[in-house]
C-alpha cells in the first residue's frame, strides 16, 4: 500500500504524481479522492497498463455516477500527461473529446440566451440600469 492508500499497479505513479502536484502547491482533496476511485477501479478490474481501455473504462463508470459535472476528468488527463513526461511514454492521455461543453454561468450575460428570453431581466437588474441611488425629487 502506498502513502495515499493506493493499491493498484499504478500506486507508485499516483503517489509520485501527487507529490509532484504538492510541490507545486496543489494539494486539493478532490484530486486525491478521484485518483483513489481510479485506483480502486484498476485494482478491482486487474488493470495494469495505463492505456485507453483502462482510462476510458473508468471514465465510463464515473460518468454513470457523477451526472453532468466533469471537472474530475482533468485529474486523470493530467496524470496521463505527467506519466508521458516521467518515464512512461505510452501512457494514455484522456482525449479532449471527453471535455464537457462550456455552459454560461450567468445566462443573463449571454447574448444567445438573452435574445431567446421573452421576459425582461429581474427588477434588481433594471433598477441599476436606470441609475439606482439617485435622490428623489422631493428630497431637499
Amino acid at each position: 500500500m502506498s502513502g495515499h492508500g493506493f493499491t493498484s499497479a499504478f500506486a507508485t505513479e499516483l503517489d509520485a504524481y501527487l507529490a509532484f502536484k504538492a510541490n507545486m502547491g496543489f494539494t486539493g482533496a478532490s484530486r486525491i479522492w478521484y485518483l483513489k476511485q481510479f485506483d480502486a477501479y484498476c485494482a478491482a478490474h486487474d488493470r495494469t497498463v495505463f492505456d485507453k481501455d483502462t482510462v476510458e473504462g473508468w471514465v465510463g463508470v464515473q460518468l454513470q455516477r457523477c451526472g453532468r459535472y466533469r471537472s474530475w476528468m482533468s485529474y486523470i488527463r493530467d496524470v496521463g500527461r505527467w506519466m508521458t513526461m516521467n518515464g512512461i511514454p505510452d501512457a494514455y492521455v484522456l482525449s479532449d473529446r471527453w471535455k464537457a461543453p462550456i455552459v454560461a454561468a450567468h445566462p443573463i450575460c449571454c447574448p444567445a440566451v438573452r435574445s431567446s428570453c421573452s421576459s425582461p431581466p429581474p427588477h434588481r437588474f433594471r433598477r441599476h440600469a436606470r441609475g439606482a441611488g439617485r435622490r428623489s425629487r422631493s428630497s431637499p
